[in-house]
């Protein structure tokens, strides 16, 4: 009996402590901070070796971010076809936890590649939550207010973007350089484009750039392969887009051939570039084509040159500093170009002198 009254006396003193403890706080259990970014291809649009491969270069970056973020979750969208991708994108859009343990995410962040995207994102904005919020690459502010008015969004769409204005001008200024050289009558720099305007409102500054450098032109010639968004990429017209892009150039030398002379162009196939590519390995070797390939990657054994977009340097920067953001306060544009370092070129005038 003696042993057990001391033990009560021991346990009392113990809870008495214990009641007494500054640390007397119930502990608050932190939510666990989840953030889930998505990315949104063409289909066929990976491996292009260029704009495309540079957002998927940024995007895995933020596999490595250090934010205070305890989880965050990277995935793309890159199917066979449009209606697979809308189909994939509305399973997203719809998913409120993470495919990996089912956790609800506190934030997301949708990627749309292509401006296009956003009609398809618009059949089924009813189920974006107020967590989510799109960043739009090649676009301007007027394309975000207006995407962001069509998806119920206001202040929770951005746009991010790079200016080519800094290397078209430099090639503008070699070709000009070129016709006083052999004193010939000049002939316009081309546009060969993937798709018509009609499909994608272009945001580059290229056109904008070659008028203002030939202030009495109203218009830049140009060719595109197809008329409908999303159709080249397709396993079905992948190879069709292949030959059309291969023939598009081989016209260039044609015409370039008849008048005696050298043309001067700027190719933005996409996922095609590869029909320029394969061109210019056998048919271009006297350079009768002097062609600057936008979002390229440097090739100078292939008798062309590239404006170059760091749009994986520029979608890391901005993904890091959304981590670091309150919800809805990055800002609606940002933009890049020659003048901060993220369009650069290789274009060398003396090259085809």
């Amino acid at each position: 009996m003696k042993y057990t009254k001391i033990l009560i006396l021991l346990l009392g003193l113990g809870m008495m402590a214990a009641c007494s403890s500054d640390d007397d706080e119930p502990e608050v259990v932190q939510p666990v901070a989840r953030v889930q970014v998505m990315a949104v291809f063409a289909p066929g649009q990976l491996g292009d070796q260029g704009y495309a491969d540079r957002v998927m270069k940024g995007v895995n970056t933020l596999m490595k971010a250090d934010a205070g973020i305890d989880s965050v979750e990277v995935n793309f969208i890159a199917s066979y076809d449009v209606e697979t991708t809308c189909t994939m994108l509305a399973d997203w859009v719809g998913r409120r936890a993470s495919v990996l343990d089912g956790a609800p995410n506190s934030r997301r962040l949708l990627v749309l590649t292509e401006p296009f995207m956003v009609k398809w994102l618009a059949d089924m904005k009813n189920q974006l939550t107020a967590n989510d919020e799109v960043l739009l690459l090649k676009v301007s502010d007027d394309d975000v207010e207006a995407a962001a008015q069509t998806l119920g969004m206001e202040g929770r769409v951005h746009g991010l973007n790079i200016s080519a204005a800094s290397a078209v001008r430099h090639f503008e200024e070699a070709r000009k350089a070129y016709y006083e050289m052999i004193g010939g009558s000049e002939i316009q720099t081309n546009m060969m484009r993937l798709y018509t305007d009609s499909v994608v409102n272009y945001r580059d500054s290229v056109c904008e750039t070659i008028m203002e450098m030939s202030p009495d032109i109203d218009y830049v010639p140009g060719f595109h392969i197809i008329d409908q968004g999303g159709l080249v990429y397709s396993n079905e017209f992948q190879e069709t887009a292949f030959e059309l892009a291969y023939s598009l150039c081989g016209l260039m030398r044609a015409i370039a051939t008849l008048a005696s002379s050298r043309l001067f162009t700027i190719v933005d196939f996409g996922s095609a570039n590869s029909g320029a590519e394969f061109f210019l390995m056998g048919s271009n070797e006297d350079m009768r084509v002097i062609m600057v390939m936008l979002d390229g990657e440097s090739n100078t054994a292939l008798h062309r040159f590239a404006i170059i977009r760091d749009f994986d340097r520029a979608l890391d920067g901005w993904t890091q500093q959304w981590l670091r953001q309150p919800l809805g306060t990055m800002p609606l544009m940002e933009l890049h170009g020659g003048w901060d370092g993220y369009c650069t070129d290789d274009i060398d005038p003396w090259a085809f002198v």
